[in-house]
């Protein structure tokens, strides 16, 4: 099997699980972005006011995402009508959006690693410690890259 056709095995079964496991009817792309908001606010220091700690921008969401501020949006409205998100305009800048999970959406969050955890226990089962631990370091360095070819472009 070769590295391509190994890899596309693996986001099968992932797909797969996620599917199977229907996470409350949450599509996987609700999930990235629920997982996305909840690791940006973990990471806000921004303002220096209360009122101004409310969580993340929608332009931060966008380029973690690397998603048009507008697909980000229009996702933010889908999930703040669920209830799993709150919007909030900065009240030093009526332009900025900050965005929250609500306690829904952490429960949301807290469903779908759980699948996550269970995949990874059965995908990493069947390879072993010592390649697992090769395939997290080889994935955290794949993800660095495709981030700063992102940011870069893919030709500089």
């Amino acid at each position: 099997m070769s590295k391509a056709d190994w890899l596309e095995q693996v986001h099968r079964f992932l797909t797969l699980e996620w599917a199977n496991a229907a996470c409350e009817g949450r599509t996987f792309n609700e999930f990235a972005y629920l997982r996305t908001i909840g690791l940006l606010e973990a990471n806000v220091q921004r303002a220096e006011t209360a009122t101004e700690r409310f969580g993340p921008r929608l332009s931060d969401l966008a380029d973690a995402m690397a998603v048009r501020r507008a697909s980000a949006s229009t996702m933010l409205t889908k999930l703040e009508r669920e209830g799993l998100v709150e919007r909030k305009h900065s009240r030093l800048d009526a332009r900025t959006q900050h965005i929250k999970l609500t306690e829904e959406g952490q429960a949301a969050v807290k469903v779908g690693l759980k699948l996550y955890e269970r995949s990874a226990a059965q995908l990493l089962a069947a390879i072993g410690d010592h390649q697992a631990d090769i395939l997290a370091l080889s994935a955290g360095r794949a993800a660095k890259r495709a981030k700063e070819t992102r940011r870069t472009g893919p030709h500089s």
